[in-house]
């Protein structure tokens, strides 16, 4: 996020809204706000300054620290100001740089996919939208859907009227029998309204009683994008206890793409076909072969570069240049350059220095 080529303030806050006391959120915003109002002294003449903090002192009492999320960011320079929220945590940071920092926006980003929630039971069949926590039921043409009990009992019927029992032509059906029946057809006519939402396979949740959940499975033609499963009928209550389940499944989902995503890049780093460590991702990166960035979501790397390209947390020669997240820095030039940027969670690529690259093109294999 860069405005008009002009350097700008960045103050990160993390809030605790499951905490009815807002006195620690309010305090640790007192200090981060005195630390921000002292760099924008320190980076910006004393006009621009004065506005700057004025419009800072008017952001900070617009905040609702009672209804709120996570986090905060504030954004800030002299032809710029915004709020964001965000549902995640965020350490406490106060910076300014010549450019806004992107980390949060894009780790939002990343968590805003979309999961639908398939409810399943004899009776009903509802569908729901997870989006970043946030939970929506899709009400449409087919959804919220009654399962209806139109089946005929179905009498078992005599050759004729004289052969008493002797040729019967048709069974009676078993009232399981049956059930199962209008379930396979109840779940096959959801098949074509749960088309649109699962475009671009798009991952599926569903829920109910067993034998509900296997019918589905043996019945629907979008089986293969359900990621996981809830058993029992949520219907009706614990609805609390529902959400969790599905939250659970679906952080555990996250998490196998992200290690399924580092286990390829360590596939290709035997190859050649990756790096790793800030310094050679960099150079690759500028280079133009940079396909995916990896980086750990909580590596952050306040460092100098110099002319000639080192990377340096103390020098402050000539000609070098100093970054406050350097793998912020990183993962813009990435975009930039067109690639990819993955945040993965901590410690997955603790074998290749916390940040990793696949390259669009092969390289020495690494010695």
């Amino acid at each position: 996020m860069q405005h008009s080529g002009q350097k700008g303030l960045t103050l990160l806050c993390p809030l605790h809204p499951a905490n009815p006391d807002r006195s620690t959120d309010r305090l640790t915003l007192k200090h981060l706000a005195q630390e921000a109002a002292v760099l924008i002294k320190q980076h910006w003449p004393d006009k621009e300054a004065k506005s700057m903090n004025q419009q800072l002192e008017r952001m900070l009492d617009q905040l609702d620290l009672v209804h709120t999320e996570q986090a905060i960011a504030i954004y800030l320079n002299p032809t710029y100001h915004r709020i964001e929220k965000f549902h995640f945590a965020v350490p406490p940071v106060v910076q300014v740089d010549a450019r806004f920092p992107i980390r949060e926006l894009l780790w939002r980003v990343q968590l805003s996919s979309v999961c639908y929630v398939l409810s399943l039971s004899e009776h009903s069949l509802e569908l729901f939208e997870v989006r970043e926590g946030e939970w929506r039921e899709v009400r449409d043409h087919f959804f919220p859907h009654r399962v209806r009990d139109d089946f005929e009992y179905a009498r078992p019927v005599r050759s004729s009227s004289y052969a008493g029992h002797a040729h019967v032509k048709m069974f009676e059906r078993d009232k399981l029998e049956m059930q199962h029946l209008r379930l396979q057809e109840a779940y096959n006519q959801a098949d074509d309204p749960l088309t649109p939402y699962l475009l671009n396979n798009v991952p599926l949740i569903i829920a109910g009683a067993d034998r509900d959940l296997a019918i589905f499975r043996q019945s629907s033609r979008h089986a293969d994008q359900v990621i996981g499963q809830v058993s029992g009928n949520y219907q009706v209550g614990h609805r609390e206890l529902f959400q969790d389940k599905v939250n659970h499944l679906i952080h555990d989902h996250a998490r196998e793409a992200m290690e399924n995503a580092v286990s390829d890049f360590l596939e290709k780093w035997g190859t050649g076909m990756a790096k790793c460590g800030l310094a050679d991702c960099w150079n690759a990166v500028e280079a133009g072969q940079g396909l995916v960035l990896q980086v750990e979501r909580g590596y952050r790397a306040p460092m100098y570069r110099s002319a000639q390209g080192q990377f340096s947390t103390t020098d402050e020669s000539n000609g070098s240049i100093y970054m406050p997240d350097a793998l912020d820095e990183l993962m813009e030039r990435t975009l930039r350059k067109g690639g990819k940027v993955l945040l993965v969670d901590n410690n997955l690529l603790a074998t290749a220095q916390r940040v990793a690259l696949v390259l669009r093109y092969p390289t020495k294999l690494p010695v």
